[in-house]
């Protein structure tokens, strides 16, 4: 059994009956994505529903299972909780089942409210559809923060805790969604209806889901105009006219009576083409979403809370353990975890900041994920990072914080939220660096997409010389992580090296962390022959000389140069490069410390 409390997620490496711990109190039959059945647990009496999917084989199962451990930490108030998952043995049918056992909601779902209004031909009144929304953008915001995606959300997966609470539910590990014969296998052709276009050919991203909740929009907002029908034919023209949805929104607006604000956002989400969709972070900039958000009480709105006069005066005489208590009392405050967190930073080098390094990542931590929309909190909260776990580093500590899965995912999403402010991207790559000290850190930077978003930005932050700075040591710390398998990282990086070389040789501090990275990417096989004996591009000797150690990371010589490496005769200023205009394999790499000491002497670099 595996619960969402074990410190430990565990693979099921054998079937366990897991339904032993709860008495059956209804049968639901076919589901979203398999069986459903209501049940009570035997110990607490608590009611829970348990869906059933049936797996191909334990490999699956197990694979599953492991996808699944994220979705048990999920934490918000409008997403449905994991209470635990199991795999489970039906002898009647000889059949394998992954199960997962999920909150009840004995209040229904959209789909049900949905079917009410549209018996009764009545509008879905504008609060209540205001509170969908806004409750549901913020639950995505944070699915996605949390580097998953929902893949298959739909009136029936958004449920209601009580009259003014909607819960979104039923996220599926992506392993038992990964071909189109499992998707039919477990959702049956309906999911097709609300599924993003890109998704038809199993492709998905965040925008997926804000083009599936556009279509829960439009469903909530069409009852007294359409029947279900009616509704289900215009989800299918809208995925193949790009213009459909614009015709709807007079009709909405007239007919319907909502206010523009309202039915513009179906145009951002029912985009065809992903890359002209909103993300949901994206939608919070919209004003009617905005109101949505102030009214369910949403940190994103940009309305604050802010503590009473002279609350935040406490932390002045505060140590680190007061500081803390003021920070877990006070989270939902981005004025007492700003204060907190600046307190705290007198600390990083103390004792005492290092006595509790863990509690204070944890809180930091949390300051950043509840406040991401506050630039403030999260430049100053990576810097405390920073400065906590260089001092750990330099003390030889190894704690949970350089594995921490909360860490990684805050630092990512973070990044994606200021994805243009060069300082916040700095230090939260200086921070990145100190993780990938540690290999689990650096897979998990890879799962979250995070490397390869790194690749991706060296071709937009050529003017920016700290981000050029630090783009390339993350590099050679993703490369020098032992047995790190980010290689395909490193790879699409390669390219992007010798234009940044080519705009800074006259500034030896960056070349030098280039050519580091260059070189570490020659050595672990990421950097293809046309990357490295370009002649158009090595018309400056210093370039050169990181070509040259590219080179002698880089053999054999291809073919076509005759076993030979070919340099280009030029160096500065037209003049004749030092070393010969080619040479062996062997030659070149008896000739790298003379040369290297020539070019360091040519940048002005001091050596000790």
């Amino acid at each position: 059994m595996v619960r969402g409390t074990d410190a430990s997620i565990r693979l099921l490496k054998a079937v366990e009956q897991g339904m032993d711990n709860y008495r059956i109190l209804e049968e639901w039959g076919p589901g979203t994505f398999g069986d459903a059945c209501l049940v009570e647990e035997l110990k607490g009496n608590t009611q829970y529903v348990i869906k059933k999917v049936e797996c191909m084989d334990e490999r699956e199962a197990n694979l599953a299972a492991g996808e699944a451990a994220p979705l048990l930490r999920l934490r918000h108030p409008n997403i449905c909780a994991y209470r635990e998952f199991f795999v489970t043995w039906d002898n009647k049918i000889s059949a394998l089942f992954f199960c997962l056992a999920t909150d009840y909601c004995a209040h229904g779902d959209v789909a049900a409210m949905v079917r009410r209004n549209r018996q009764r031909v009545q509008n879905t009144e504008e609060k209540v559809i205001q509170v969908l929304l806004g409750q549901s953008i913020n639950a995505l915001i944070y699915i996605h923060q949390q580097n998953l995606l929902h893949r298959n959300l739909k009136p029936s997966n958004i449920f209601l805790k009580d009259e003014s609470t909607f819960l979104i539910g039923d996220l599926l590990p992506e392993r038992l969604l990964s071909d189109e014969m499992r998707i039919e296998k477990r959702l049956g052709d309906e999911w097709r209806l609300w599924a993003a276009p890109e998704a038809m050919t199993l492709t998905y991203s965040e925008k997926s889901d804000v083009w599936s909740l556009g279509c829960v929009l439009l469903e909530v907002m069409s009852c007294s105009l359409y029947t279900g029908e009616m509704v289900a034919s215009l989800l299918r023209e809208i995925r193949a006219e790009p213009l459909c949805v614009g015709k709807l929104v007079p009709t909405l607006q007239a007919i319907g009576g909502y206010p523009a604000g309202l039915c513009q956002l179906l145009p951002l989400m029912l985009q065809i083409e992903p890359e002209k969709r909103c993300t949901a972070i994206e939608l919070v900039g919209v004003p009617y979403v905005k109101q949505c958000l102030a009214l369910i009480g949403s940190t994103l709105s940009g309305q604050k809370k802010t503590l009473p006069s002279g609350a935040i005066a406490e932390l002045e005489e505060a140590g680190v353990e007061k500081t803390l208590e003021f920070m877990q009392r006070h989270s939902d405050f981005e004025d007492a975890q700003t204060a907190a967190i600046s307190h705290l930073s007198a600390y990083a080098r103390h004792p005492d900041g290092l006595g509790h390094i863990e509690e204070i990542i944890a809180l930091v931590v949390q300051a950043m994920r509840l406040h991401c929309s506050s630039l403030d909190i999260l430049l100053d909260g990576s810097k405390l990072l920073q400065d906590l776990l260089t001092q750990a580093l330099e003390h030889g500590y190894e704690g949970e914080s350089f594995t921490s899965n909360d860490l990684v995912v805050t630092l990512v999403a973070a990044a994606r939220s200021f994805p243009h402010n060069m300082s916040l991207l700095s230090v939260i790559y200086r921070v990145i660096i100190i993780l990938c000290t540690n290999e689990a850190a650096t897979e998990m930077l890879g799962k979250a997409g995070f490397l390869e978003g790194v690749a991706k930005i060296m071709g937009r932050v050529l003017q920016s010389r700290e981000m050029c700075v630090s783009c390339c040591r993350l590099l050679w710390s993703i490369g020098t992580a032992e047995g790190s398998p980010q290689r395909v990282w490193l790879e699409l990086a390669a390219p992007r090296i010798l234009p940044l070389l080519s705009g800074y040789m006259g500034d030896p501090p960056v070349v030098e962390v280039a050519c580091g990275a260059l070189w570490i990417m020659c050595l672990k096989g990421c950097v293809a022959e046309s990357d490295t004996v370009h002649p158009a591009w090595i018309t400056h000797w210093l370039l050169g000389s990181s070509l040259l150690i590219a080179m002698t990371a880089t053999p054999p010589v291809a073919p076509t140069t005759g076993g030979r490496v070919q340099i280009s005769p030029l160096g500065p200023e037209g003049k004749r490069n030092p070393l010969p205009t080619s040479c062996t394999a062997e030659r070149t790499r008896n000739l790298v410390e003379e040369y290297l000491l020539a070019v360091l002497r040519h940048a002005s670099i001091k050596l000790d």
